[in-house]
């Protein structure tokens, strides 16, 4: 796939999901180390040890939304690590009903409840944690000592115990961005959009937190202060995550179907030519291009559902023949979640 963000390293299946390793999350640790490496005194152990941690709070992150969704019986898609979470995040496939937004929820969640246990902890233990964004003094997330100045020794108990936590809290923070492909994007969509997906409000919020986070990264680098770059590289992804959004609702593409590196070849392509639609002598260009994306949205929705049909009935055709234990555990998921799409499809509308 040509789409930037389906450049992964596949790290195998975890519970019947994908995981694979982002290309961002492998230039940041590789950028990170030799940054250190080229650092006076070569903090390269301490650079990857609590880089290391990082990978844990992602793992963290990812375990908080699998458990809400095995809880609340929604299917998990698969996992694309990045530096602050998954870059694909909780899919909206089927609804945007609270269950879902739950999913969404519960990673950052769990990473605050972590932040928190781990600064009163470091509270009883005589020290501070660290929940500036940007790091104490030295830029980074060690805990300070009682005395206010010191920082706790690299490696000790101390200061695993504050990277872990400040780590928890920068994930959390991020995650807290009302845009893709931060969770709370997610959430923002399905408490602020209608059920119809083709609104273009979530584009342009994700727009203006891009030009907000570049505006302010751009200040902190002419003012020599850390976390600039860091914050131009977000805005940066936020924007291309919000274009690409863009080009798919306009294209009558969908918003759930991945949008780093969906496929449409397997039976799709073809309706990107879409027979064109039967329009009003005077049609303004405005209105026939919304048509012209509703007929698009309209005709892939067919084709989807009719490809699922035609999946659903060869695992009930092996359900019949084999019995259950014969299923695999995605084929198991896949009934549950169609069956869940089903009762929606059947369901009146008000």
């Amino acid at each position: 796939m040509s789409d930037s963000f389906a450049w992964s390293i596949p790290l195998g299946r975890i519970g019947g999901v994908s995981v694979r390793l982002h290309l961002a999350l492998t230039v940041f640790v590789l950028g990170e180390l030799l940054q250190a490496a080229l650092t006076p005194g070569f903090p390269v152990a301490s650079r990857a040890a609590w880089l290391a941690l990082l990978l844990l709070v992602l793992v963290v992150h990812e375990v908080g939304h699998g458990l809400a969704a095995r809880r609340i019986g929604v299917e998990r898609e698969d996992v694309l690590l990045w530096p602050l979470g998954n870059l694909a995040g909780p899919t909206f496939s089927f609804n945007r009903g609270p269950e879902v937004m739950l999913v969404a929820a519960a990673g950052p969640a769990l990473n605050l409840l972590i932040a928190i246990i781990t600064a009163i902890g470091l509270n009883i233990a005589g020290a501070q944690m660290v929940f500036y964004p940007f790091g104490n003094s030295e830029g980074g997330g060690a805990p300070i000592l009682s005395d206010g100045k010191t920082l706790a020794a690299a490696f000790t108990p101390l200061w695993y115990f504050g990277w872990f936590g400040f780590l928890n809290w920068i994930v959390f923070l991020a995650n807290m961005i009302p845009a893709l492909p931060f969770d709370n994007g997610r959430i923002f969509r399905g408490l602020f959009e209608g059920p119809t997906r083709d609104s273009l409000v979530g584009p342009w919020v994700a727009r203006t937190c891009a030009f907000v986070l570049g505006l302010a990264g751009l200040i902190r680098l002419v003012t020599n202060r850390p976390g600039g770059m860091a914050m131009i590289c977000i805005g940066i992804v936020v924007y291309m995550v919000a274009r690409l959004e863009s080009r798919m609702l306009e294209e009558g593409g969908y918003l759930d179907d991945t949008l780093f590196g969906y496929d449409f070849s397997q039976g799709y392509t073809s309706l990107d030519a879409g027979a064109a639609t039967v329009r009003p002598r005077r049609e303004g260009a405005l209105k026939r291009w919304r048509n012209r994306r509703s007929e698009l949205r309209r005709q892939r929705r067919i084709a989807k559902e009719a490809a699922q049909d035609q999946r659903t009935d060869e695992i009930l055709a092996k359900l019949h023949s084999q019995g259950r234990s014969s299923l695999t555990e995605e084929e198991n998921r896949f009934l549950i979640r169609v069956s869940a799409e089903y009762k929606k499809r059947d369901r009146p509308r008000a």
